[in-house]
């Protein structure tokens, strides 16, 4: 292991320096996330935040969805005066994701120069600058960017954990970055049971890691599993009857879109809604669908939860052909990018300009995305001790499983890059050709360069 010294600080300088030039370039360029997301998370931080200001009673406070991003942006908003406007606290919003995101950068380069190199660490740093899609997701009041932090701060507890297993510390910032994950995004919480295998596997086949992590670990998944459980019932009880819409519904409804998904167009790749894609066969037939569930639960009196499961069962059940093409097409697509608020005729940035300019760009940003992909295949396919790295690819099979059985956005496959970026660098690395370049640049860098061969 690498020990962190006065050296790091020319990059973590370096790091806050390119982060925030970047963050600046995205937020002119022509397309934007949308900078309150679906308004959820704006609206019910605002209100938390103003109760406990005394500015609005209880009954307006409400946690309709993941708690998460509510615990993070609740302070943000805090620390803006009680009657900001909403593009007020989009800034108090936005200067706090950019914080967390570049912490998470400079928690990313510890990680990888803790498992591999500072040279590791130095290309992982450079693959977020070549394809900034962090910086992206950190100008809207989204969860993507608290679940990217959570999952930072996770792998570098099991970074010291796996070191140095006799100290606490690791495993509490562990616990907690796991806790926070799943807060964020509960559609991360498959890891717990990937994790739970891991030490099962070990127990079994690898006595060495069992007895040094794996009792560890299994109080480790425990604990995250019952403080996770705990909040959702609490964020539940808060909500209470204040609001139709709950976490279980929003799981069935989002099932139900999955269904539909590249169902019959598994080429269509247009965003999901009215304004993209309302010739889309398998968006309208969705839409059908859903008003047919309706009149079922009105004509029955039954609730819309066992209404939409019984639909989800029997459609699986009925269509496998398409159940498992849509899983796979959706693990692709999870790995892909466009921009679906400007037509292609419409785009314009610098030198890209029209249709063809458009699609000039989403080729070359996923011809990046891909190239990441690569470099991570080759580290899985030559690491021969993959259980070191459970964490990296149980977060990334975890997503894929979940959204590959319900709906996919390659926004909600975001939190992973963390552990991709870190993976893809180790891979690329051991290329001879980007080694040498990676050297050479480490060599302004780091003065005493201390390569680890990978």
């Amino acid at each position: 292991m690498n020990k962190i010294n006065f050296l790091t600080k020319r990059i973590d300088l370096t790091i806050v320096f390119v982060s925030m030039i970047m963050m600046l370039i995205v937020l002119t360029l022509p397309f934007k996330a949308k900078p309150f997301g679906d308004i959820t998370f704006h609206e019910e931080s605002k209100n938390l935040a103003l109760f406990i200001k005394g500015k609005i009673p209880f009954e307006k406070v409400l946690i309709t969805k993941a708690p998460g991003p509510i615990l993070f942006y609740t302070p943000a908003y805090l620390l803006a005066p009680s009657d900001a406007t909403d593009n007020q606290l989009w800034v108090y919003g936005v200067v706090f994701t950019s914080i967390i995101i570049i912490i998470s950068l400079l928690l990313i380069f510890r990680i990888a120069i803790s498992f591999f190199s500072k040279e590791v660490g130095l290309l992982s740093v450079l693959l977020f600058f070549i394809f900034p899609i962090h910086c992206y997701y950190s100008l809207g009041i989204l969860a993507e960017a608290p679940a990217f932090f959570s999952l930072a701060l996770a792998i570098y507890g099991w970074s010291i954990a796996f070191h140095k297993p006799k100290k606490k510390s690791g495993w509490i910032i562990l616990t907690i970055g796991m806790w926070l994950l799943i807060l964020n995004r509960p559609n991360t919480m498959l890891i717990l049971g990937l994790g739970f295998i891991v030490v099962f596997y070990s127990f079994l086949k690898n006595k060495f890691f069992f007895q040094h992590y794996g009792k560890k670990l299994g109080i480790t998944f425990f604990s995250v599993a019952i403080l996770g459980f705990g909040i959702l019932q609490l964020a539940k009880n808060i909500t209470g009857n204040k609001s139709a819409s709950n976490q279980d519904s929003l799981l069935y409804y989002v099932a139900h879109q999955g269904r539909f998904e590249f169902r019959e167009e598994p080429t269509d790749f247009r965003f999901w809604d009215d304004e993209v894609r309302p010739d889309s066969k398998d968006y309208q037939n969705w839409r059908k669908s859903g008003d047919d569930l309706a009149a079922i639960i009105t004509s029955t009196n039954r609730s819309y939860n066992d209404v939409y499961r019984e639909f989800l069962i029997n459609d699986a059940i009925e269509h496998p052909f398409w159940f498992t093409r849509q899983f796979f097409v959706k693990c692709l697509y999870g790995h892909l990018y466009f921009i679906n608020s400007i037509q292609p005729d419409k785009f314009n940035m610098g030198p890209f300009k029209g249709s063809l300019g458009y699609w000039t760009f989403i080729l070359i940003i996923n011809a990046i995305n891909l190239l990441i992909i690569f470099g991570a295949s080759v580290f899985l396919l030559r690491e021969k001790n993959l259980i070191n790295y459970w964490i990296f690819w149980s977060i990334i099979i975890s997503l894929l499983i979940f959204h590959g059985l319900t709906y996919m956005e390659p926004r909600y496959i975001f939190p992973s890059r963390v552990a991709l970026y870190i993976m893809s660098a180790a891979g690329l690395y051991r290329i001879h050709w980007v080694k040498k370049i990676i050297d050479r640049i480490a060599i302004y860098l780091f003065p005493i360069s201390n390569t680890v061969k990978l």
